[in-house]
C-alpha cells in the first residue's frame, strides 16, 4: 500500500521531471531562434559583403583588373605553391601539438585534415569554429580526443598569438616608415594598442593560470544561465584548460617549434604579397609587403563572421594599399588574386572532406532506402565500382576524344571567325577583287590595279574606295604565318575610322603599325622592331579599333617587296548608305564584271568555311576520337570478360540468357562512355577559358559538334563494347567455372 508520503513524494519527481522537461524544450526552442537568428544574419553579412565587392570592382574598373591579372599569367602557379608552402608548415605546427606517442599520422594525412578544417573555416558562417571541430572529428580516429582537442587548441592559440605580434610590428613598422595622415596614424595607433594589451593579457592569464574558459563559464551558471548544460561540462573544460597550461612546462621544444613554425607562414604570406606585386611590374619593398600583410591579418580577424571575407576583404586591401602609394586597382588585383589562391586549396579541401565523408553518407542512405540499395547492388553498377582505377582510365580516355572533337573545331573555326569578324570591321561594305583570285588571302601577286579605286568612287552610292594590299609573312616565332595589310594610312584611316593611340601614324620606308590587342601580347613598345619579309620593321604606332590585318605598313612598301608596284589585293568600297550596299554591288559589277565582289558582313562565314585541308583534318580529328573511344571501351570491356569468366559462367549456370549477359556489358560500356562525355565536356569548357584568358586566340563552342562529340562517344562506346559483350554470351558454362 502506498502511503501519503511516498505519494506526495511521486508527485514532487513527477513535477520536477515536467520542469526539466520544459526548461529543456524552451532552451531547445530558444537555441533555434537563437539559431536561425544568426543566420540570416550571417546572409545579410555575405550579401552585403557580395554587394560591397560588385561596387569595389565596378569603381575601379575591370579593364584595369583584367591587365593586372593578365601580367600575373602563369605566376599564379608559383602563388599556388607559396601558399601551399603556408599551409606545409602550418600542418608541421599542427602535428606538432600533438603529444608523439599518440601521433598515429603522417604528413599527408595530416595536411589533409588542416585543408579539410580550412575549407569549413573559409566557406560557412560559424567561421574557425565549425573549421576546429572538422579538424577534430577527421583526426578522432588516429589521435584520441583527449589528446587531439587540446594539442588544435594550443595550436590555435599559440597561431592567434603570433598573429597578434605580427599585427602589432606590422602597424609599428607602418607608422615608423611612412608619413600618414592623422586619421591613418589614429587608427593605427588602436590597433597597436589592441595588440599590445592582448599580449599582455596572454601573458598576465598563462603566468597566472588563469581558468578564463572556466571561470567564465561558472559565473554564468551562478546567475542561472543554463547551470545544468554548463555544470556537466565544467569537469573537462577545466581539465583542457589545465593541459594548455601545461604545455609549455612539459614540452617547451614544441612550444618554440609551433611559434617557429607560426612566424614561417607569415613569412611565407609576405613573400607571397611581394612575388604579386612582382609579377604586376612593381618594384615593392619588403616593409611594404610586410604591412600589407600585417594589416590584411586586421580584415581577416574582424571580418571572419563573413563567408569568405567576401568584399571587405577586396576593399580592405584596395584601402591599405591606396594608403600606401599604389593604385586602387593594385589592391584589388592583389586581394583577388589571393582570394584565388584561398578558393583553390578550399577546394581540395572539399574534395577531401568529399572522399572522407561520402562512402559513409552513400553507405547510410542505402541502408535507409532499399531501393537505392538494390540499384546500386546490380550487376552494371557493381561492376564500375570495383575496377575504379580502369574505370577512370577508361572515362579519361572517352573524355579525350570528346576534348579532341569539340575543342579542335572550336579553335580551328573559332580564329577563322575572329579573323573574318576583324576583316570585316574595316568600315568598308564591299571588297572588289581581281577575277580568278584564289582564296581570302594568298600570296599571289597583286592583281587589281590601284587607279581601278578611282573609278569605283566614281560609281553612284559609292562613298569612298581605296586600295589594300594583304600578303602572308612568316611568323616571327618560328612556325605559322601572319597577315600584313599594305594601306595608305590617311585614306585607309578615314574609312575604317582608325585611330592613333600612341606614337605615330605611318609614312614610307620599313615602318609599322600594330593594333593594341598585338601589343599587350607581344609586350611591344614603340621603336621596337618586328620581323617581316626576314627584316626588322619599327613599330611607329598604335591603333584602335582592331580590324584587317594586326600589322600594318604602308602599301608602297609592300608592292615593292612583292614587284607589284600600282597594283593591289583588292579594292575597298565604303557606301554612302550602307543599307544599299547590294544595289551598289550591283552597279560595280556591271561596271567591271569581270572582278570579284564580297560583301565584308559575309567574310566570318567565309573564313571558316574557305579551308579545304580544314573539312579533312577535322574529319581526321573525329575519325581518331572515335577510334580512341572504342579502343579504349574494347580494351576494358575485353578485360573485364576476361576477368570475370568464372561469375559469367554462374550466371549462365543460373539460367542468365545470352541476351542479358551481352547487354550487362553493353550498359557498362554506354555509362562509362556517357560519363566520359560529360568530362570531356567539362574538360573542354575548361581549356576554352584557360586558352581565351591568356591569348587572344577565339574557340567557338558549336552545339552541333557537341552533339556530334556526344553521339562519337557513346556510337564509339557502344561498338568498342560489342565483340567482349558477345564473347561473355557465348561462353560455355562449364569451361567458364572451370576458368582458372
Amino acid at each position: 500500500m502506498i502511503t501519503d508520503e511516498q505519494l506526495a513524494s511521486r508527485q514532487a519527481d513527477a513535477e520536477e521531471e515536467l520542469e526539466d522537461a520544459l526548461d529543456e524544450q524552451i532552451e531547445d526552442e530558444s537555441k533555434s531562434k537563437h539559431g536561425r537568428l544568426m543566420f540570416w544574419l550571417h546572409v545579410v553579412a555575405f550579401v552585403l559583403g557580395l554587394a560591397l565587392l560588385v561596387y569595389v570592382i565596378n569603381r575601379v574598373g575591370l579593364q584595369p583588373i583584367f591587365d593586372a591579372l593578365g601580367r600575373i599569367g602563369f605566376g599564379f602557379f608559383l602563388l599556388l605553391l607559396i601558399s601551399g608552402a603556408r599551409h606545409a608548415l602550418r600542418t608541421l605546427a599542427m602535428s606538432t601539438a600533438v603529444p608523439p606517442k599518440h601521433r598515429r599520422f603522417n604528413f599527408s594525412q595530416a595536411f589533409a585534415v588542416r585543408l579539410g578544417g580550412e575549407a569549413i573555416s573559409f566557406l560557412t558562417f560559424t567561421g574557425p569554429v565549425l573549421g576546429e571541430a572538422t579538424k577534430v572529428a577527421l583526426l578522432k580516429k588516429r589521435v584520441p580526443l583527449t589528446y587531439g582537442v587540446p594539442a588544435l587548441v594550443i595550436d590555435n592559440i599559440l597561431y592567434n598569438l603570433s598573429v597578434v605580434v605580427f599585427i602589432l610590428s606590422g602597424a609599428c613598422v607602418m607608422l615608423w616608415t611612412y608619413n600618414l595622415p592623422p586619421l591613418v596614424r589614429y587608427v593605427l595607433f588602436a590597433i597597436a594598442a589592441l595588440s599590445a594589451l592582448g599580449i599582455f593579457l596572454t601573458g598576465y592569464f598563462a603566468h597566472r593560470r588563469v581558468k578564463v574558459l572556466t571561470g567564465s563559464l561558472e559565473k554564468l551558471a551562478r546567475i542561472g544561465i543554463k547551470p545544468k548544460a554548463i555544470t556537466s561540462r565544467l569537469e573537462h573544460l577545466y581539465e583542457l584548460e589545465t593541459k594548455v597550461y601545461d604545455f609549455y612546462k612539459h614540452r617547451p621544444g614544441a612550444f618554440f617549434s609551433i611559434i617557429a613554425l607560426d612566424f614561417l607562414s607569415h613569412a611565407t604570406s609576405v613573400y607571397e604579397v611581394y612575388a604579386t606585386l612582382r609579377m604586376l611590374d612593381l618594384t615593392p619593398a619588403i616593409s611594404a609587403a610586410y604591412v600589407i600583410e600585417s594589416l590584411t591579418k586586421v580584415i581577416n580577424f574582424v571580418f571572419g563572421f563573413v563567408p569568405a571575407t567576401i568584399g571587405v576583404y577586396e576593399g580592405g586591401t584596395e584601402i591599405i594599399l591606396q594608403t600606401l602609394g599604389f593604385a586602387a586597382a593594385t589592391g584589388v588585383t592583389l586581394a583577388l588574386v589571393r582570394k584565388a589562391g584561398s578558393v583553390f586549396w578550399t577546394g581540395l579541401g572539399l574534395l577531401i572532406l568529399l572522399w572522407r565523408t561520402v562512402p559513409k553518407a552513400t553507405r547510410r542512405v542505402m541502408d535507409k532506402s532499399p531501393r537505392l540499395r538494390k540499384v546500386m547492388d546490380s550487376l552494371v553498377l557493381s561492376n564500375i565500382s570495383h575496377r575504379p582505377a580502369r574505370t577512370f582510365v577508361s572515362i579519361l580516355g572517352i573524355a579525350v576524344g570528346v576534348l579532341l572533337i569539340v575543342f579542335t573545331v572550336g579553335l580551328a573555326h573559332g580564329v577563322l571567325r575572329e579573323r573574318g569578324r576583324r576583316e570585316s570591321n574595316i568600315g568598308a561594305e564591299i571588297m572588289v577583287r581581281a577575277s580568278g583570285t584564289i582564296g581570302l588571302t594568298s600570296s599571289q601577286p597583286f592583281a587589281v590595279p590601284v587607279t581601278r579605286a578611282q573609278e569605283i568612287a566614281r560609281v553612284e552610292g559609292v562613298r569612298a574606295a581605296i586600295p589594300l594590299g594583304q600578303d602572308i609573312v612568316k611568323s616571327d616565332k618560328g612556325f605559322g604565318s601572319r597577315v600584313v595589310d599594305g594601306i595608305n594610312f590617311d585614306e585607309y584611316a578615314a574609312v575604317a575610322g582608325l585611330n592613333i593611340v600612341e606614337g605615330r601614324k605611318l609614312e614610307s620606308g620599313d615602318e609599322a603599325i600594330v593594333d593594341t590587342t598585338w601589343q599587350k601580347e607581344r609586350q611591344a613598345s614603340i621603336g621596337s622592331t618586328v620581323m617581316l619579309y626576314e627584316r626588322p620593321f619599327r613599330i611607329v604606332g598604335t591603333y584602335e579599333p582592331p580590324g584587317g590585318g594586326r600589322i600594318k605598313i604602308p602599301l608602297a612598301t609592300m608592292q615593292d617587296q612583292l614587284g607589284s608596284e600600282g597594283k593591289a589585293s583588292s579594292i575597298l568600297v565604303a557606301c554612302k548608305n550602307p543599307a544599299e550596299q547590294d544595289a551598289v554591288a550591283a552597279r560595280i559589277r556591271e561596271r567591271f564584271p569581270d572582278d570579284q565582289i564580297i560583301f565584308t558582313r559575309d567574310l566570318p562565314e567565309l573564313y571558316a568555311s574557305s579551308v579545304p585541308a580544314l573539312d579533312v583534318f577535322i574529319k581526321v580529328i573525329v575519325g581518331i576520337a572515335a577510334s580512341i573511344s572504342l579502343l579504349v571501351i574494347l580494351l576494358a570491356m575485353y578485360t573485364t570478360v576476361t576477368e570475370r569468366t568464372r561469375q559469367i559462367g554462374i550466371l549462365k549456370s543460373l539460367g542468365m540468357s545470352k541476351t542479358t549477359i551481352a547487354w550487362v556489358i553493353e550498359q557498362e560500356a554506354i555509362i562509362v562512355s556517357l560519363l566520359g562525355v560529360i568530362v570531356g565536356l567539362i574538360l573542354t569548357f575548361g581549356a576554352r577559358y584557360a586558352v581565351m584568358r591568356s591569348t587572344s586566340l577565339i574557340i567557338e563552342i558549336e552545339p552541333r559538334w557537341l552533339g556530334i562529340a556526344l553521339l562519337v562517344g557513346l556510337l564509339g562506346g557502344t561498338l568498342g563494347a560489342l565483340y567482349p559483350a558477345i564473347r561473355a554470351a557465348r561462353q560455355d558454362a562449364v569451361e567458364a567455372l572451370s576458368y582458372e
